[in-house]
């Protein structure tokens, strides 16, 4: 099945599915810092854990999308053809790093989620898994940031300029 989607509604070298990913991407990165504040700051577990769990959920299904729109315009490379960084060191970098971010992100994302979900009861309070969480949380959150700003880079330089 092949989807035929719109041009970029912001008038980029890509289709409006990129530009979905982007947004959510632009999204993403203040529901992180929101959610991280108010587990730190209010003690609010049980809305970090909404707000952790609606995330994953949503950014699941655009990334997705995303990998099924990659593959049925033939990758990341022939995608960014056209852009005036296509074949540069700077856009290839960006390219494999936000990649492995990427990668590094979702595996620390999914098992955190499951040992989380194991781990805290329905109503999630501070236990002995904490402090583990909390590590894994950080680095994840600092990954999902990196991963988040890569991918505005990559749009820009592979798409817009």
């Amino acid at each position: 099945m092949e989807l035929n989607l719109p041009p970029s509604i912001f008038g980029a070298r890509c289709d409006v599915l990129m530009d979905i990913v982007v947004v959510s991407m632009a999204v993403i990165l203040p529901l992180l810092w929101y959610s991280f504040k108010k587990v730190k700051r209010d003690r609010a577990y049980g809305l970090h854990k909404k707000i952790q769990l609606a995330m994953f959920i949503i950014l699941f299904f655009v990334v997705l999308l995303f990998e099924y729109d990659m593959k049925q315009n033939g990758g990341i490379f022939e995608m960014v053809k056209g852009s005036a960084y296509e074949g540069t060191l700077f856009l290839n970098f960006t390219i494999y790093f936000h990649t492995l971010l990427s990668i590094t992100t979702s595996l620390i994302w999914i098992v955190l989620i499951i040992f989380s979900l194991i781990k805290f009861d329905k109503n999630p309070k501070p236990n002995r898994f904490s402090k583990t969480h909390r590590l894994w949380g950080k680095i994840g959150m600092w990954d999902m940031a990196l991963t988040c700003i890569t991918g505005l880079i990559l749009y820009i330089f592979g798409f817009v300029l």
